[in-house]
């Protein structure tokens, strides 16, 4: 375990600021086999029309019975299809060779399309983009509880995690089965939780305020820039319709003391959302100790990282994304 972790598991509920290591010593990760990037099954789990979607599946090397199960949604702005690039790949193997059954799913993709002519112009294209997609998740949730046995899973160990609009669909599938919506109810069974979130620079789209009404969220891992322009750090709103960011949805757990853990990129943009390979090792902690090992700690941690990897579009705001 990092020394920083150890520290943070000690105190639990302090503010910690963390100042970065050089980039060779900044959570690397062994680099695998690019012969190994390719799922080891697809599954179509849904027809839409001509539109068919398929889940990859990546399964441990072990013959155990019972896995923790990751369920991957990329990012590219309801826009990209991400779901076959290498870096997804490459993390969905990693996460696989450390021993979790990994589903990357496909989604529709709402925006795709759409021109941004002021922020009140995408309100309800975005809305439906986060609704379709996740609709879409939770249909591969299902199918992952269904056939749970077949796919060696545990169907209390299952984890959503996504980057940029993959996280957002995160979050807001824990968002919509706490609040029991229509879509939840209809595609998640009435006793199910996720076990974890972890949501790379991700938000929350609601139309009634930041309430988890019937059920208490998951225990959740939040990384986010705070000078992101793509997807709110804090909140947007307009006349009641929010559109909640990483450090706004922190203060209401924090409010009820849910169980969390979020790391602030001081000065970062959206490129935090393509780092999930420089966090892997909190991503690990997070699992291991607040998802299967339970502990409901509130945690608190900001980073300053003058190393970061830099990205043309890290600046970028939807204007650009959406011309």
């Amino acid at each position: 375990m990092k020394p920083f972790l150890i520290l943070i598991a000690a105190l639990s509920l302090t503010t910690v600021t963390l100042w970065a290591q050089t980039p060779a010593q900044a959570g690397d990760i062994t680099p695998i086999d690019t012969t190994r990037f390719q799922p080891d099954e697809s599954i179509a789990f849904a027809q839409y029309d001509t539109l068919s979607l398929e889940m990859d599946l990546y399964f441990p090397s072990d013959d155990a019975e019972r896995h923790r199960c990751i369920i991957y949604t990329y990012g590219g702005g309801f826009i990209d299809d991400n779901q076959r690039a290498p870096e997804t790949r490459r993390l969905c193997r990693q996460l696989a060779d450390d021993g979790f059954v990994v589903v990357a799913t496909n989604y529709r993709l709402g925006l795709r399309g759409v021109q941004f002519k002021g922020p009140l112009s995408m309100v309800k294209p975005l809305e439906n983009a986060i609704k379709l997609a996740a609709e879409d998740v939770m249909k591969v949730t299902r199918y992952v509880l269904d056939y749970a046995s077949e796919l060696t899973v545990d169907p209390g160990q299952v984890v959503l995690m996504g980057s940029s609009a993959g996280a957002i669909t995160s979050l807001q599938c824990d968002f919509e089965r706490c609040n029991r919506t229509d879509l939840a109810q209809q595609l998640l069974p009435e006793d199910f939780r996720y076990a974890g979130i972890i949501a790379f620079s991700g938000a929350i789209f609601s139309r009634s305020g930041l309430e988890y009404q019937y059920d208490t969220p998951a225990p959740t891992l939040f990384l986010h820039g705070t000078d992101d322009n793509l997807v709110t750090y804090d909140q947007i709103k307009f006349f009641g319709i929010g559109f909640y960011g990483s450090d706004r949805i922190v203060r209401a757990f924090k409010q009820n003391h849910y169980p969390h853990m979020i790391l602030r990129f001081t000065g970062e943009g959206h490129a935090v959302a393509a780092r999930y390979f420089l966090n892997y090792d909190e991503v690990c902690w997070f699992i291991d100790n607040m998802v299967t090992g339970g502990r409901r700690y509130e945690i608190d941690m900001t980073v300053y990282d003058p190393y970061r990897e830099r990205f043309s579009w890290d600046g970028a705001d939807p204007g650009a994304l959406y011309k």
